[in-house]
Parts: structure tokens; sequence; C-alpha cells
């Protein structure tokens, strides 16, 4: 998503921060600006092109000339509006309409997971043709009725959580769907994507996850149910332990097909494997630390954990293409 920061000079170090925070998104604010540019004129073009106005709302922006010309110009083009408070303050008027996303503590973990969960309810609005019924910006595009589109799987618990991410409710085939025995989990997805579309002659897409640990050449990678059954969480800290390097990456992929198009969508999140597990999350959850953090994602409570949910960004993926390439209905 791209997003615009609009900031007092005197909140820069909340600006970096912030940026920090927002690596997974495309951000731009005036520090870009280079000499014999004309000021205003890219301001206005980098609002206009942004899908986001995150406005850092502290007593210096209020009283800032220029932030609230950005306000001013976000609002007329009625671009979605992320304040985000800085410093406990009361809510001016102009805002008081929007969600207030509060890091007045400073951007620690629960500030951290408070900014991603507020500006994922924008992106969902943006992105999400199955909910807001946009049709694509290509009048040439195909055609998608949402009614026909299916998610395999067998797992409620997925289901509840792509529901819960997209805000909507999904229709489900129930389909036990057999994983290729592959390394990427890219390609058990496509792989089981095309299984799932042989079977219901339907727009359908299916999900897959992977642990894939660096010392080990990535694996279990697409193996990591079939290897997590047999050697269980605990053995494969053990087993780790003869290894300095401790990386690992969480892995979520989401493969699609209409029978015509087939697309994998794989999003990424970095962390390591700790001594032992520790928590109480659902299959691998309790051996991954995200790299950021000093929990598990098995320790960490549901908003944490969905600020950084690969699954999350992957679905999102799947939600831009489907804008792009289809007439939704």
């Amino acid at each position: 998503m791209k997003i615009f920061i609009s900031y007092a000079h005197d909140d820069t170090a909340h600006v970096l921060d912030i940026q920090r925070a927002l690596e997974i998104h495309e951000v731009w604010f005036d520090h870009r600006l280079t000499i014999g540019q004309n000021w205003w004129d890219k301001i206005q073009q980098e609002i206009s092109a942004c899908h986001c106005f995150l406005f850092l709302l502290s007593p210096d922006s209020l009283t800032s000339e220029y932030c609230q010309k950005e306000l001013a110009l976000a609002m007329k083009l009625g671009k979605p509006i992320a304040p985000v408070m800085l410093t406990q303050m009361d809510i001016p008027e102009a805002l008081g309409a929007y969600q207030i996303i509060r890091v007045t503590e400073g951007m620690n973990t629960a500030g951290i997971a408070k900014l991603l969960n507020g500006l994922f309810e924008i992106e969902r609005a943006v992105f999400n043709p199955l909910k807001s019924g946009k049709a694509a910006v290509d009048p040439l595009a195909s055609r998608l009725v949402v009614s026909e589109l299916f998610f395999a799987t067998i797992n409620n618990r997925k289901k509840a959580m792509y529901e819960k991410i997209l805000n909507t409710t999904l229709q489900t085939a129930a389909l036990d769907l057999p994983d290729m025995q592959h390394v990427d989990a890219g390609e058990v997805a496509l792989d089981k994507v095309q299984k799932a579309y042989d079977i219901l002659g339907k727009p359908v897409f299916v999900d897959h996850s992977a642990l894939a640990i660096r010392a080990w050449g990535g694996l279990p990678g697409g193996l990591t149910t079939t290897f997590l059954r047999p050697a269980g969480l605990q053995n494969i800290c053990k087993m780790l332990q003869p290894f300095e390097d401790k990386y690992a990456e969480s892995v979520s992929a989401i493969a699609f097909t209409d029978g015509y198009l087939k697309r994998k969508f794989v999003c990424v999140v970095p962390g390591t494997i700790p001594d032992q597990p520790r928590g109480s999350g659902y299959s691998w959850n309790n051996i991954f630390i995200p790299a950021g953090f000093d929990k598990t994602l098995g320790e960490m409570s549901e908003d944490e954990m969905l600020s950084i949910s690969s699954r999350r960004r992957a679905m999102i993926e799947f939600m831009r293409f489907l804008q792009t390439n289809y007439q939704v209905e």
C-alpha cells in the first residue's frame, strides 16, 4: 500500500520509527524532495497517488500550516485518512470522524501492532473487491462472480482466519487435497489449486503455509505438515541446537485459478527458532519468533500475531490481483 506521511518537522524522529515499522508498505514523506523540485506540486502528486494519508497527530502538526494544507488536500481528494496520535491530546473536530491509531507509549511491540492493524483496516477496504464490489480498473477485465469463488479447505480455523482478515464470508469447498512433496510452498499451493479446480470446475483458491529453516537449506518448507507430525516441535528445536544459525521464515502461499489464469501469492515473515517451544499456539507457532519481537507467535495476542501475519499479506496480494484482473460481481 502506498502511504503518504504528513508530519511536523519537530516530529521527524517519530517518522523514522514509523517508517521502519511500515517496511512492508511503500512509504513517502517529504525528506525525498530534492533541490530544484517544485515542492507543492510534488506533494500534490504524492498525495494524489497514495492509498492512505497518514497524519501524525501532535500539537506541532495541528499548528503547522503545511500539515493542515496537506490534510485539507487529502480530504478534498477523498483519501483514506489514518490519524496516528503521538502524544495524548484532545482530538480535533476535523479528525473526529476517523479511527485514531494511538501510539502514545512509543513504537514498542504494542505500538507497532496497533499501527499495522489500524492501517490494515484501510488496506482491506482499498484492496478487497469481495467486500467492496469495486470494478477492476481495466474495462476489458474478465468477470468473476463472487458466489462462484471457492476456498478449498477442510480447516475451519483457516476459514475463520481469512474471513476475519477480509471481513466477509467465504464460500468453502471441503476438499481434502493431498500435498505434493516439494520444499517450495508456492509450488505445493499451485499443485493443490489445480487439483481443486479439476474437481470443482469453478474459480478456487487454496492456502499452504510453511516453516523454512535456513541452516537446513529451507527445510521443512513445503513439507512442513508432513515433517512436523512425526517429529514434534520439541524435537525440531533439539535438532537445530547444534547449528549456530537459528534463522527461519514463516511462509504463506495462496494459489488461485479460474481454469485460465493460475497465480500464486507468497509472503514471508523472517524470524528465528527458540531453544524450546513456547506458548500455546496452533501448528508450529510455538517455535517461531518473528524478527523484531521477543515472543513466539504462540505467546502473542491475536492482535500482535495478525499485525505481522504472512497470511494476511498474501491475502491482500491476492485481493489486489482480483481487483486488477477481474470485474468482481
